[in-house]
């Protein structure tokens, strides 16, 4: 489906972003790092806004994705920015991040 290739194409360049980003980052720097936290998270709202757009086949297909934690991360960004832990962002940007962008690319 057309609208789901767009939400992909447009998650893989917020990945892509966030990689860039974040390349060479040590996790101090992250976390003393409050316009690149920023910028991620902008990153992670897109992402879940995407992911949000997505058709509910696609997310069936796919469903080895958490999806709905995604929409999560995304709302709690969106809506309570300051309840966020860096922390687990960081842990986020380690794992979650590079195994959702070893996903895109498969596709």
């Amino acid at each position: 489906m057309r609208r789901d290739d767009t939400q992909i194409e447009r998650i893989t360049s917020e990945l892509d972003f966030i990689k860039n980003s974040t390349r060479n980052v040590a996790k101090g720097d992250f976390l003393s790092n409050d316009l690149l936290q920023h910028a991620i998270m902008m990153s992670l709202i897109s992402i879940g806004e995407c992911a949000n757009r997505l058709s509910d086949a696609f997310k069936e297909k796919h469903s080895q994705v958490e999806w709905a934690q995604i929409v999560a991360v995304r709302n709690i960004a969106a809506h309570g920015y300051w309840q966020l832990n860096m922390e687990q962002v960081w842990q986020a940007l380690a794992e979650d991040i590079p195994a959702l962008k070893s996903f895109v690319d498969s596709l």
